[in-house]
């Protein structure tokens, strides 16, 4: 047993009594053996653990509770910054540097931000910090813990720490170079979002999840749509075409295939409509025909992929500042990373004095497009074209039908079309398809896609899309 305590003080470097008076101790697990028990405290009362196993690197935590940071009670206790790390033994580390206001998250980080939920609860208490120090690990999970932390705590000042080379986290640098440099490090701590902007040279660009696409993660889909999160792209479709059955077909299918979840500003259909749409796609029923339990469980699947916007009358109107505060709550407190805005011309939109609409427009995409990319989601606008001449023959409109702007086509990152057409067939009959048309690719080498169509077959009693097969081969060859 003793040798856990060696591993703490010899191997971690960190202090006995510091250890001690954080009260980890060397127990028993039932799982691990010998194990470091770091204890979670609330209001002063132990409530969980978790558990380190002395002999090897295996973690296990208190069954059956919900952990909020480790060291929460420091954010009660002193007026200085407070410092968020991704483990125990790192922020124990930073304690021993000086920095006693340090907390833990529960389980590390992910690059999916899907462990947001304690950093979102304890939001006033963070912001109660004069500023709060990211300390994060120097992997691609971490990189992408700055800005999550930043734009929960909207305003405020938040920092991140950069690691001497060599190192992933503070321990690593307690270890390595001593409580000096620790300390130092936290010190320079540079802020995420100063006002306006700031300058770098590419050796101290400031820490970033990677560019990430988002796929259906079937063919022919993913030959035509692409969604880059921090991005924004423009659907459109003749009327009655399926813009809106599409786009929650394309929403369902990200969900699965990435394990994001995604959100619905659904303003021309009902929430129950979309439940069923979503139940059809899941199961391959309608909602009305699955029995109490059975909705109970596929409720609860999808409650674990999306979240759908509910419009109230009775308290102002719904613009673009409004749509603004949908949006920051869905990527940042649901971490949807991928949001259809449905239809455009449903937000009430109001021009300053004297401003055209053309302007207007080009101000608030630009407004939509900057959103996504500050709060680390995808938005898709879904808009009505104007009235087309189709000269006996129908098209895929694209960004320049949509009326009153060619923003529409010069913003996003990405532009597609649903619209119904037919072939006549060598057999005289008519083939009848959906058509998905992709108009505009802003960056081609990423999306790994070019501007083309796909010809596709909709199921009405599945809500589900399949690539296209004409009826032509089963024509009669006597």
């Amino acid at each position: 047993m003793t040798d856990g305590m060696k591993w703490l003080t010899e191997v971690r470097k960190l202090d006995a009594d510091l250890i001690a008076h954080m009260g980890v101790k060397l127990t028993q697990h039932p799982g691990l053996g010998a194990a470091v028990a770091f204890p979670y405290r609330r209001n002063g009362q132990g409530y969980a653990a978790k558990f380190r196993a002395v002999d090897r690197k295996d973690w296990r935590s208190t069954q059956g509770v919900t952990r909020g940071l480790f060291n929460e009670d420091a954010l009660k206790a002193g007026d200085g910054p407070v410092v968020i790390t991704e483990g125990e033994i790192d922020a124990l580390s930073v304690i021993q540097a000086g920095y006693s206001r340090a907390v833990s998250l529960p389980d590390g980080w992910n690059e999916d931000g899907g462990k947001r939920d304690v950093l979102v609860s304890a939001e006033a208490a963070l912001r109660a910090s004069p500023w709060v120090i990211v300390a994060g690990d120097n992997d691609a999970a971490g990189a992408s813990l700055p800005k999550t932390v930043a734009n929960i705590l909207a305003g405020h000042d938040v920092r991140y720490v950069a690691w001497p080379a060599g190192c992933k986290d503070a321990n690593d640098v307690l270890v390595r170079f001593g409580e000096g440099e620790l300390a130092r490090c936290l010190l320079e701590a540079k802020r995420i979002d100063p006002a306006g902007g700031f300058i770098t040279g590419i050796t101290d660009l400031p820490p970033a999840a990677d560019r990430r696409v988002l796929r259906l993660g079937m063919k022919p889909f993913d030959f035509v749509l692409a969604f880059e999160i921090g991005a924004m792209s423009v659907g459109t479709g003749t009327p009655g075409a399926g813009k809106s059955t599409f786009s929650t077909f394309a929403a369902y299918h990200v969900a699965k295939h990435e394990g994001v979840r995604v959100g619905f500003m659904s303003f021309e259909t009902h929430p129950h409509r979309t439940r069923d749409h979503l139940c059809r796609l899941e199961c391959g029923k309608p909602w009305a025909d699955l029995s109490a339990r059975q909705q109970a469980e596929v409720g609860a699947t999808l409650d674990r992929s999306v979240r759908i916007v509910h419009r109230t009358f009775d308290d102002g109107a719904h613009h673009l500042e409004w749509a603004k505060s949908m949006i920051y709550t869905l990527a940042v407190r649901d971490g949807c990373k991928l949001i259809i805005l449905d239809p455009w011309n449903e937000l009430e939109h109001m021009p300053m004095p004297g401003e055209s609409m053309t302007a207007y427009i080009n101000f608030a995409l630009q407004q939509i497009r900057q959103w996504a990319e500050q709060y680390d989601t995808h938005v898709c606008v879904i808009a009505h074209p104007k009235k087309m001449p189709t000269d006996g023959k129908p098209r895929a409109p694209t960004g320049y039908d949509i009326a009153d702007s060619a923003a529409f086509f010069n913003k996003p990152a990405l532009g597609w079309s649903v619209f119904q057409d037919r072939k006549p067939r060598e057999d005289g009959e008519v083939d009848e398809f959906v058509m998905v048309e992709c108009w505009k690719v802003r960056d081609r080498q990423l999306y790994d896609i070019d501007p083309g169509g796909a010809k596709l077959t909709f199921n009405p009693s599945l809500m589900t899309y399949r690539a296209f097969q004409s009826d032509e081969r089963y024509r009669s060859h006597a």
